[in-house]
């Protein structure tokens, strides 16, 4: 099944005055949703040639330990060297989640740091 033709998640950018910003969202999550959205927004960054990236993420459904896994291991070969990336899931309940996904994508050179609000992550993204 292609993740893009079946419209599993809506995914919208907005180029703000110092980073790149992604919203994505829908119902369900797994390795190939999130494969597909995680690719398409390493593409606009290599359009955009941004250099700081916030992803705001609210997809309801909570994926696995392993995919999680799986998908912070791939990003580094997505194409999102050298770009700092903010990344905000609008699900409190999945930020332990997130938090592993962050440790294995730094463990593997991605410079990504996982936040509670918008506004946690922007402040840090301005900061740096």
């Amino acid at each position: 099944m292609n993740v893009k033709d079946s419209k599993l998640y809506n995914l919208e950018f907005e180029e703000r005055a110092e980073y790149l910003y992604a919203h994505v969202s829908g119902d369900k999550d797994n390795v190939e949703i999130s494969k597909q959205y995680w690719r398409e927004i390493a593409e606009e960054c290599q359009r955009t040639k941004c250099g700081k990236l916030m992803i705001v993420e609210d997809l309801k459904e909570m994926g696995t330990t392993m995919d999680t896994y799986q998908i912070a291991s791939e990003i580094p070969n997505m194409g999102f060297s050298g770009i700092q990336i903010a990344f905000v899931d609008q699900h409190i309940e999945q930020f332990p989640l997130n938090e592993f996904g962050e440790l294995v994508a730094t463990n593997r050179g991605v410079y990504v740091k996982i936040f509670n609000s918008i506004e946690e992550a922007e402040k840090w993204l301005l900061s740096n």
